[in-house]
């Protein structure tokens, strides 16, 4: 029997070394599964016995009715594959075509999109220009913020012929195809009250704050997918996700527990599949605050982190040691390439000793939600500890927590970004330029930030931007990673593995990098079992 080790063991045994052992027993072996991901036990389902037409039900972590999604008549645009935006986003986390057949830069601030002339909607009307131009009208008068990130102002997007559609992009912006491949740019119909697209399923009934269902579309021009209907139901308590997992009320769970996976998948019912997807976890660490605005302390804090061992063994194996900010899902990463500190704790102390640190309390943030991110907090307590470095977790409120950081709250906060489309621009500009999201408001306040290290890196990352080429955009932005690490404005932890958790009878789960993407075409379910 796998020994299941207790929180304060695991903090106790990580501070003071002792759990290499830890991480082989309670890790989730690798296997094989679709795309990049993994699985510890695959289906065995075989055409006599799998079958399909069969209804599911996925358990999901937040409500799919909410009124965040009234702009798409009540249906959440994620996973329900209900609308389909004009560019797709490919296992390599590229862009590649999907309502759009083809697009081309007519100078450097014009787009033009060919649209296919075979997709029908829900309700048998074509895809026109037209549905294309009114769905991105309707995302800008609900969302005031999606000009600035998309770079495309509401008058932007033009009709240029039945099938043809123009986009005016502010500046140069040679990602912005990638960028409008997030389920946000899915096109809906203009000229109805329901939530009419044009993807496999089809909306068939919502029930207000708890799921919402749909039904195979017949008429999908890649042919109908395999489940008769599948049903989202909002499940908000990871605990309650997995015990339904296990009792069989749903067939699949989303956001499954790092802690519960290896139950999960030991059990004879249940199995799970794993994903390395673009997102990071993270400490920032507060560049305009002391003391952590001595460079040779923040270097002191890296020297004392082991990534490997917090993935190992908070995490159950499952993610990535990370060396630097993003995912090294993201193709214009550099991970390979970025320096490691360590861990090296001696000579952290050292590094302690020559700082001007002089013992003040570093203040730790965490999303009180987060289980995970309060455990590592911990670890690193004590490890910060061992090199003479105090510091304290404050637990904030989910509700307060992103503003309490952007308002340079803590010396440190742990925080996890990623994308959920082709293009991860924004994700450098919000995290590191002096006026993106995370650093504008003390930028515009007093002229500094919160883990911006400043102008030369501000203007690698507009260079960055307007890049034509991916090897000239991981040029710039790989400059980025290694001026950010080198100077200890963030400390890298992990890069995210995302978990589903499914009955050992499912399978034709579509693992994609982006959760929010995953594939339910292929469901089937093994009558044998």
């Amino acid at each position: 029997m796998k020994r299941r080790w207790s929180r304060r063991e695991l903090i106790a045994g990580l501070a003071t070394g002792t759990v290499g052992a830890v991480a082989g027993c309670s890790s989730a072996e690798s296997g094989s599964s679709e795309t990049t991901g993994r699985t510890n036990r695959t289906s065995t389902s075989s055409p006599s016995t799998a079958t399909s037409g069969e209804s599911f039900t996925v358990a999901v972590a937040d409500d799919p009715t909410k009124a965040k999604w009234d702009l798409y008549d009540g249906i959440v645009p994620y996973y329900t594959h209900v609308f389909e935006p004009l560019v797709g986003v490919s296992a390599e986390m590229k862009p590649v075509p999907l309502l759009a057949t083809d697009w081309k830069a007519v100078d450097r601030t014009t787009w033009e999109f060919s649209l296919r002339e075979d997709v029908s909607f829900h309700n048998g009307d074509a895809l026109t220009a037209d549905a294309v131009v009114s769905s991105f009208e309707t995302v800008f008068e609900n969302w005031s913020w999606v000009p600035e990130w998309i770079g495309v102002e509401p008058d932007g997007v033009t009709k240029r012929g039945a099938h043809t559609v123009r986009f005016e992009t502010t500046n140069p912006f040679p990602a912005f195809p990638g960028t409008i491949s997030h389920n946000y740019f899915g096109i809906q119909h203009p000229d109805t009250d329901d939530p009419v697209g044009t993807g496999p399923f089809r909306a068939t009934g919502t029930d207000e704050g708890r799921s919402v269902t749909l039904s195979s579309f017949d008429g999908y021009r890649n042919g109908a997918p395999a489940p008769s209907e599948l049903t989202f139901r909002y499940v908000k308590d990871p605990n309650t996700r997995v015990l339904s997992l296990e009792k069989g009320t749903v067939d699949v769970a989303y956001e499954v527990p790092k802690s519960k996976a290896p139950s999960v998948d030991d059990a004879a019912k249940t199995a799970i599949e794993t994903q390395l997807g673009p997102e990071a976890g993270l400490a920032a660490v507060n560049l305009y605050k002391a003391p952590t605005d001595d460079e040779t302390l923040r270097q002191a804090l890296n020297w004392a982190v082991d990534q490997e061992r917090l993935v190992e063994s908070v995490l159950n194996g499952i993610g990535e040691p990370a060396r630097g900010p993003f995912s090294s899902a993201i193709p214009w990463t550099i991970h390979d390439e970025l320096p490691t500190y360590g861990p090296n704790r001696e000579k952290a102390s050292r590094l302690v000793e020559r700082s001007d640190y002089d013992g003040e309390t570093l203040s730790i943030l965490v999303n009180s939600e987060n289980t995970d991110d309060a455990t590592i907090a911990e670890i690193l307590k004590s490890w910060f500890d061992e090199i003479g470095v105090t510091s304290e977790i404050q637990r904030i409120d989910p509700a307060s927590f992103y503003d309490t950081f952007t308002s340079g709250g803590g010396h440190l906060a742990l925080v996890g970004f990623g994308s959920n489309s082709a293009a991860c621009d924004y994700l450098v500009r919000a995290m590191f330029h002096s006026t993106g999201s995370d650093n504008r408001k003390l930028h515009e306040k007093n002229g500094t930030g919160v883990y911006n290290p400043g102008k030369a890196v501000d203007r690698l990352i507009e260079q960055g931007y307007e890049a034509k080429t991916l090897a000239k955009k991981r040029e710039y932005y790989g400059e980025v990673q290694r001026r950010v690490v080198e100077t200890g404005a963030v400390v890298p932890l992990y890069y995210n593995e995302y978990v589903l958790g499914r009955r050992a009878t499912v399978a034709g789960v579509g693992m994609h990098p982006l959760s929010a993407m995953v594939g339910w075409s292929n469901l089937t379910r093994d009558v044998s079992a």
